[in-house]
């Protein structure tokens, strides 16, 4: 392997690792979401939000720098594009080089698992709170402005959420 190969592998490892790295702060802020989410801090939130940001901005712009060294890697070994995976381009580094690569690939594998399974969790809780949020808007809904006591058939309603708000002060 000459230098300039030896360097882009380098390179290309060095990348991986600051991917790493990034992706590793979206994991701990991800594992924190839940405990912002409870706490109803709209400071915290917006913090919560623009860390997670920041991390996806950064990550997309390694992501392109990687792209752009893994096809400089691609067109010097003779592989095609569309064949221009880590995997494919670790047989072609040295022994060293082979390890990190395959050490980086199963870090940021497991990284991105364990962001898309927490990210999963905190849409469902966000969707179940959304829910109970609306059936309680729909319960005070009732009790605020009650539906009809007598159905068009001459029958009383059977809804016991029906009712009226009535304040007692004089």
């Amino acid at each position: 392997m000459n230098t300039e190969m030896h360097a882009l592998y380098d390179s290309l490892i060095s990348m991986l690792r600051e991917e790493i790295k990034v992706f590793g702060v979206l994991h701990d802020s991800l594992m924190h979401e839940r405990e912002v989410l409870t706490k109803a801090s709209l400071d915290d939130l917006y913090a919560s939000n623009a860390a997670k940001e920041n991390c996806i901005l950064k990550a997309g712009m390694l992501e392109e720098g990687r792209s752009r060294l893994m096809g400089r890697i691609a067109a010097a070994i003779g592989l095609s594009r569309r064949k221009m995976t880590l995997s494919a381009l670790v047989p072609y580094g040295d022994k060293r080089q082979q390890q990190e690569l395959n050490e980086c690939r199963s870090t940021l594998r497991f990284l991105l698992s364990e962001i898309q399974e927490k990210n999963e969790d905190n849409k469902i809780f966000l969707d179940d709170s959304l829910s109970s949020v609306q059936k309680s808007v729909n319960f005070l809904g009732q009790l605020v402005y009650p539906g009809a006591t007598y159905l068009k058939s001459g029958r009383l309603t059977g809804s016991a959420f029906n009712g009226r708000l009535v304040s007692r002060e004089g």
